[in-house]
């Protein structure tokens, strides 16, 4: 939307601009008396000073009140006057009467206020070798200047555009997913099916400490990978009470566990690995 407001103050800069010149012109068509004439010219001179105020006032302003901005009112004041200038140039030659496509063939008369003799303002003619050459080097600077990527990348300052361009990650080889670190306890004992008791050793590897925080992430997680209520009780009531003790079970103590089929526990072990480790993906 940003853009389009852009766009229209560009395109309605010389619209303001040839609307009074194609209005003065109508008004001279037939008038032969040098005081009338005069006095047309005249209209002019004031009307060339206030379209300079007109395409000064808006940088002005912009410039001391949010000069972050004073670039993309710039681009798009620029843009605008050369891209469309043209556009209402033709627009306003045809409804003053005359024709573009001659006007471009024969020129414009008395078309630039200048400095003549005796410091007396005149007018310029500009001839065809000059008019259509330089509206079609106007539109071709217009469509450069008003293109999303060159506003978005010249309006800016070079910090915030630095600010703003999306890092890039350095790739590393893929590393390992990394379990969270726990208070080390004692290794629990787990039952041979003699009814003997035997310590697994894990050098290096601590069982995390099950509390409530614990116990409902680990909810949490099977909520979000949509594990029932019956799975969950099973699962709480095997004895897994954290998200490592459920990433570290394999399908198949799983199913020993918990009474889960095999088909469920895998899917349920995979959804949990891929959440804990890559976020879901």
């Amino acid at each position: 939307m940003r853009y389009a407001y852009g766009l229209f103050f560009g395109a309605m800069l010389p619209a303001v601009i040839f609307a009074e010149i194609a209005v003065l012109k109508i008004a001279g068509y037939g008038v032969t008396d040098p005081v009338a004439l005069a006095g047309l010219w005249g209209l002019f001179l004031i009307w060339v000073g206030i379209c300079v105020i007109i395409l000064v006032a808006p940088p002005l302003a912009v410039f001391f009140t949010n000069r972050t901005m004073f670039r993309e009112v710039m681009l798009y004041e620029v843009g605008g006057l050369a891209l469309f200038t043209p556009i209402w140039f033709a627009i306003s030659t045809e409804l003053s009467g005359g024709s573009w496509i001659a006007t471009l063939l024969t020129g414009v008369k008395s078309a630039i206020p200048v400095l003549g003799e005796g410091w007396t303002i005149v007018g310029a003619d500009v001839g065809p070798v000059i008019l259509a050459p330089s509206l079609l080097v106007m539109i071709i600077l217009g469509a450069i200047l008003l293109r999303p990527s060159f506003i978005e990348r010249y309006s800016l300052p070079a910090e915030s555009r630095e600010a703003r361009a999306p890092k890039e990650k350095p790739v590393t080889p893929k590393e390992k997913p990394v379990t969270p670190k726990a208070k080390p306890v004692a290794p629990k004992a787990k039952p041979t099916p003699e009814g003997e008791s035997i310590e697994t050793e894990m050098p290096g590897v601590a069982a995390p400490v099950p509390d409530e925080r614990s116990v409902n992430e680990l909810k949490s997680l099977l909520n979000e990978i949509g594990a029932s209520d019956a799975i969950v009780r099973a699962i709480m009531g095997a004895g897994i009470a954290t998200v490592t003790d459920l990433v570290s079970t394999s399908p198949e103590q799983l199913v020993a566990m918990t009474g889960l089929d095999r088909t469920t526990a895998e899917n349920l072990h995979v959804a949990a690995q891929k959440k804990v480790w890559f976020g879901g993906i």
